[in-house]
């Protein structure tokens, strides 16, 4: 279709002057690699040097060419491949884009589930701050946990300016000697008044003092909380939930 207006367009110019032969045939042939590919560029191209070896090239309705017929024949075919080439790219790099932009929202999905939780445990510690008749001691401890949740927020934040790596799999991960007591405090703090709100008996067993793993404490936070999340989410009201954890051979197990 592309090519049949392309020679309309052209026979119709003619009428009132000289038209260059290949003025139309070249968006024709963009405008079948943008929409149908190599292909389709390919027979509009060939199409495209039948039609102007008939009616634009001497002799008229010949397909003989002569030397500089070849030439004017041959830089049209060169930009018709480069055209393609092109619309090839812009294809590509569209689908890239476009895959780009799945991912992304993929991975704000993920910082956004991960940041409600200590999201909400900041909302409630700081509601409780309000109280007037809250013990110096009380209130230490509050603010504590909302240190705490306001240092995991930040991090889980810093996550989206590594988006690049996560899309590339290569995830980075601060280790250290980690106690599983203090994850499981942590996990305790955050959960606790989401599972009393369902009416959900959330029983939090502490590992002995001892047990550490080589982790990333905000990384296996994340793992941890999201399992214990879930389950206080899809556990019924009066239900219950149980974080345990034990050694296995040189791992540690969390169930």
């Amino acid at each position: 279709i592309a090519v049949a207006v392309a020679l309309v367009a052209t026979l119709a110019l003619r009428r009132y002057g000289p038209t260059p032969s290949f003025l139309f045939f070249v968006p024709a042939v963009a405008i079948s690699a943008w929409y149908g590919g190599t292909g389709p560029s390919a027979l509009a191209t060939a199409l495209s040097l039948l039609l102007i070896d008939l009616n634009f090239l001497d002799p008229a309705g010949s397909l003989a060419i002569d030397r500089i017929e070849a030439m004017d024949i041959t830089a049209f075919i060169i930009v018709a491949a480069t055209i393609t080439a092109t619309m090839q790219a812009l294809h590509r790099a569209r689908r890239l884009a476009e895959s780009r932009s799945a991912e992304l929202k993929r991975v704000l999905g993920v910082v956004a589930h991960d940041l409600r939780n200590p999201l909400n445990l900041l909302i409630t510690t700081t509601d409780l701050l309000q109280e007037e008749d809250l013990d110096r001691a009380r209130r230490s401890e509050l603010v504590g946990v909302a240190l705490r949740a306001g240092k995991q927020m930040n991090r889980l934040i810093g996550d989206l300016l590594d988006t690049v790596r996560l899309q590339s799999g290569k995830v980075p991960l601060d280790l250290e000697n980690l106690a599983v007591k203090s994850i499981f405090t942590l996990v305790d703090e955050t959960f606790r008044p989401d599972a009393e709100k369902h009416r959900i008996h959330f029983d939090v067993i502490q590992p002995e003092n001892g047990m550490a793993v080589i982790a990333d404490p905000l990384r296996v936070s994340q793992i941890v909380g999201n399992i214990v999340g879930n389950a206080i989410k899809f556990t019924p009201s009066d239900g219950s939930v149980t974080l345990k954890a034990a050694t296995d051979r040189e791992c540690v197990l969390i169930q």
